[in-house]
């Protein structure tokens, strides 16, 4: 909906909606102010894009693909393992799939035995299993720093385009064109695509150069670029990539093609792990979706999580769904114990760093990332996880909290690493064993240097002191959603009552980790809630009438019927 002024105090809505004035001072409190500002933010519309051609290296990288396309040449995809890395491949395959080219190749390499990126004896084998010249090789969310890999692709006649969004590093990668809006002299105003927005924007261009270009006609029909658009959504939110800008518009669009159901995976695996496929919200993507398809790359079968999300049939995307449930489930039993050896590791450990967490150990590669991740929220310090690959090879995952820029103190490790990559809040990276005591050492220093030993605490600030039941009307609701997708640099809205009652406490879950809660407040609506992890609270709920409730507006998704439910993120108590 276009939002036009109604006076100098309130905002309308085009459908005649006046926006409720909590929900004006939200947004003034983001610094969203004016009718401009906040018709941008709450309706960001996919005509403000910027030209695929602002990037560099564009005009390079379509011509090589549209030779290919009209030519019958073969296409290779090198993809990641991750969410960003899966949903950037099966972009590019539906995309080739739409123009009506025959299907491109792709391969995504093993997390457990090979590693990131893209890598030389593959690359090698497949060369010799599809001979033949012309070839391209694309690199999606990887690519940047391959530099060997990259020179033996020119020497076996590939045609080399990389797709990247991490940090370049000084000395440019030798392909034939290169997209990343962060690389040095590059014009496009959006640095912080996630791989897949990358990915997206070659699709874009490619479109425009092949319209240019008379490709289209009556038996080749321009393909719409909306239907990836749920794949970017996907990637982009999972990616944990600042919303805003070029993202937003991007992930807010992909958002509604995700409520058609038009890609049959993704609406599969919606259903397999009960979520309404038509009202997907941004935390369904970060807490649910997304770990299914990165539980696949996790174990070893990112091809899975691919063929999932370019899935033809109905069957096959609801197969390969419960597939992914049922792995996620097994990488869950994985973290739990390998972040238990973890913590005792660090506990045990007679000396530990100040400012930073760094552990080595026979840890499982899988699900390193998630350790580290785990290890920021309970010790608030940027973490590092090493796990042994053979006898004289660590590799490991690194993850950091707001305010620290973790690629630049790891770079500041360079000399002491056999490779690195990432961006500000997360890394990859690979050592000797020699060289692990300094390098512990010199990235706590690294890490010092940047914040004087002051950590930004990783508490959420509240928004707003609101009862839950004076929120929970179906006006606020409505406009507060048109806040999302929420996310890096739009965080979800936290809110504080103090005066609602806690009744019909329900300890829930395997271990009864979580609570099903019931609200009260002065109107005497009831109005239901959940806890994740805070099962321990039970009691405390019961017993103490003075409280502090933290929440924010969560759905549920229950027998088919949908509900707004308070999702609690943390319950606070008076001291006696």
């Amino acid at each position: 909906m276009n939002i036009i002024a109604q006076n100098k105090t309130s905002i309308r809505l085009t459908d005649g909606t006046i926006l409720d004035p909590f929900i004006v001072r939200l947004l003034g409190q983001r610094g969203i102010i004016g009718q401009q500002s906040i018709s941008e933010f709450l309706e960001p519309r996919l005509s403000e894009l910027p030209s695929p051609f602002l990037m560099k290296g564009m005009e390079q990288a379509v011509e090589i693909v549209a030779n290919a396309l009209l030519n019958k040449h073969a296409i290779l995809i090198w993809g990641d393992y991750d969410v960003d890395g899966t949903t950037a491949t099966a972009l590019l395959l539906r995309f080739f799939k739409y123009l009506g080219c025959g299907e491109a190749q792709y391969y995504i390499p093993n997390r457990l035995t090979e590693g990131y990126g893209l890598q030389e004896d593959a690359l090698k084998r497949i060369s010799d299993e599809n001979p033949g010249d012309n070839r391209v090789l694309i690199t999606v969310d990887n690519g940047i720093s391959a530099h060997s890999a990259v020179k033996l692709a020119n020497k076996l006649g590939y045609k080399t385009i990389i797709t990247d969004h991490h940090t370049p590093p000084p000395e440019q990668v030798p392909a034939d064109a290169i997209l990343n809006p962060k690389q040095k002299d590059c014009p496009f105003p959006a640095k912080n695509l996630a791989g897949v927005g990358v990915a997206f924007y070659l699709a874009m261009g490619i479109r425009s150069h092949l319209h240019s270009n008379d490709f289209f006609d009556d038996t080749r029909a321009v393909p719409n670029l909306k239907l990836l658009l749920d794949l970017v959504a996907v990637g982009t939110v999972a990616d944990m990539v600042p919303l805003h800008g070029v993202n937003r518009i991007l992930v807010r669009a992909g958002m509604e093609t995700l409520s058609q159901c038009s890609n049959l995976g993704l609406t599969a695996l919606c259903r397999a792990n009960n979520l309404d496929p038509t009202f997907i919200r941004s935390e369904d993507i970060s807490f649910q979706i997304a770990p299914k398809i990165n539980a696949a790359g996790r174990l070893g079968m990112a091809n899975r999580a691919v063929e999932l999300l370019i899935a033809g049939t109905k069957s096959d995307g609801q197969s390969i769904a419960r597939e992914l449930t049922k792995n996620n489930e097994k990488r869950k039993n994985i973290n739990i114990q390998e972040l238990a050896n973890a913590i005792h590791d660090i506990e045990e450990s007679e000396k530990t760093n100040k400012y930073s967490t760094v552990i080595a150990g026979e840890y499982h590669i899988g699900v390193a990332g998630i350790v580290a991740s785990n290890l920021v929220e309970k010790y608030n310090k940027p973490c590092v996880v090493l796990c042994k690959i053979d006898g004289g090879t660590y590799k490991g995952s690194a993850r950091s909290v707001p305010g620290v820029d973790l690629y630049l103190a790891i770079e500041k490790c360079e000399a002491l690493l056999l490779g690195f990559g990432g961006h500000t809040m997360a890394a990859g990276l690979s050592i000797s064993t020699e060289n692990i005591s300094k390098f512990i050492q010199l990235f706590d220093r690294s890490i010092y240097e940047q914040t004087q030993g002051k950590v930004n605490k990783l508490t959420a600030e509240v928004d707003a002191d609101i009862e839950i039941e004076d929120l929970f009307k179906n006006d606020k609701l409505r406009q507060l959603h048109l806040f999302e997708p929420f996310g890096q640099g739009n965080p979800q809205p936290i809110f504080r009552d103090t005066e609602s009652r806690i009744f019909g406490i329900t300890p829930i879950g395997k271990d009864k980790n979580h609570l099903r809660l019931s609200f009260g407040g002065s109107g005497r609506k009831v109005t239901d809630g959940i806890a994740f992890g805070l099962g321990y609270l039970a009691e405390h709920c019961r017993t103490n009438k003075d409280k502090e409730i933290m929440y924010t507006p969560s759905v549920n998704f229950f027998r088919g019927k949908r509900s707004w439910q308070a999702r609690v993120t943390s319950v606070e108590f008076s001291k006696p």
